[in-house]
């Protein structure tokens, strides 16, 4: 059995690896919709997450805490392990560091999904705006580059001075970046906000918000917006009358139902149904034929346990 920490897990496994196996895995016979349940545990000071799967030889399961005090105190907010099984036998192979294999998956999820909309439409490059400085707003950055060129990016902070981090971070890879005021879910964007989405190619909602983060009108026709920040369903970054006018991308369409409030309310607000969804599945086998060309992309996602699992088989490989 391995113990892969977050060092190794971090050297085995770059944002282009992650890509090409998530996308490889969705040209199987595998199907998403067929994945298991994740399920989560009340703790006295956060909760468990329980992140099961299966696909060919191998069997997963993440298991995370979430403590929401933890920062204030110096420690980190999700902490956890994954553990990967040969699916024969469910002999242990390998214990992977959970926070690293999160945070390699997430990003890469999301640009999975979107890396033919953006090859096809900006060839050129992209300009990003993140709405949340947090860690995976910087991570997404990251991922965008094994996928097309980032020019420049906006971070989306509520207060002055909140992306300081993330713009030096942004100086180290090289990439210019300003900072602008917003995404408090007032419904009123300031006129620097807007600007910043007119000139999107790419926008990445990375918040703990419950509120849109700006007008729909603000994002243009050919633009690609993630949404990435809730796995709740009464909790959503993006505007109905955005996910009115766009293909929107589902992880899965019961995933969708279940856990992402930007899909539940937009059909409550009859903007959209279900059967409006295209899959992650579906777009990755077409190679993007099924995204309209003179609409919006929204990929709306809350994670899944196979991507874990995909991951975590693909850095287990490289190691072994």
């Amino acid at each position: 059995m391995r113990i892969l920490d977050e060092a190794t897990v971090t050297a085995a496994l770059d944002y282009a690896g992650a890509i090409t196996a998530l996308r490889t895995a969705l040209t199987s016979d595998f199907d998403p919709a067929d994945d298991a349940t994740r399920m989560s545990a009340a703790l006295t000071r956060g909760e468990f997450l329980f992140m099961p799967s299966e696909i060919g030889a191998y069997a997963a399961v993440k298991v995370l805490t979430v403590t929401p005090d933890n920062p204030a105190a110096g420690h980190p907010r999700i902490q956890g392990s994954c553990l990967l099984l040969d699916s024969q036998t469910h002999r242990t192979l390998a214990i992977l560091d959970g926070p690293a294999i999160t945070n390699l998956r997430t990003p890469a999820v999301s640009l999975a999904g979107v890396s033919d909309a953006l090859t096809d439409r900006f060839p050129d490059g992209v300009r990003m705006t993140v709405f949340g400085a947090g860690v995976q707003g910087l991570l997404h950055v990251e991922a965008a580059r094994a996928v097309v060129e980032v020019r420049e990016v906006t971070v989306v902070v509520r207060r002055p001075g909140r992306g300081e981090e993330f713009l030096a971070g942004l100086s180290e890879l090289g990439i210019p970046g300003t900072e602008v005021l917003g995404g408090d879910g007032s419904g009123g964007d300031s006129p620097d906000l807007t600007r910043a989405l007119e000139q999107s190619d790419l926008v990445i909602a990375a918040t703990s918000a419950a509120e849109p983060l700006f007008d729909a009108d603000a994002i243009r026709d050919d633009a690609v917006v993630v949404a990435m920040g809730s796995h709740s369903p009464e909790a959503r970054e993006l505007p109905s009358a955005l996910l009115g006018r766009a293909t929107v991308i589902v992880e899965s369409r019961h995933t969708a139902l279940d856990e992402c409030g930007d899909v539940v309310l937009a059909i409550a607000d009859g903007a959209l149904t279900i059967e409006d969804t295209v899959t992650f599945k579906e777009v990755v086998t077409s190679g993007g034929a099924v995204l309209a060309d003179d609409r919006p992309v929204v990929f709306k996602t809350s994670g899944m346990s196979w991507e874990d699992l995909v991951v975590a088989k693909a850095v287990y490989e490289e190691v072994s």
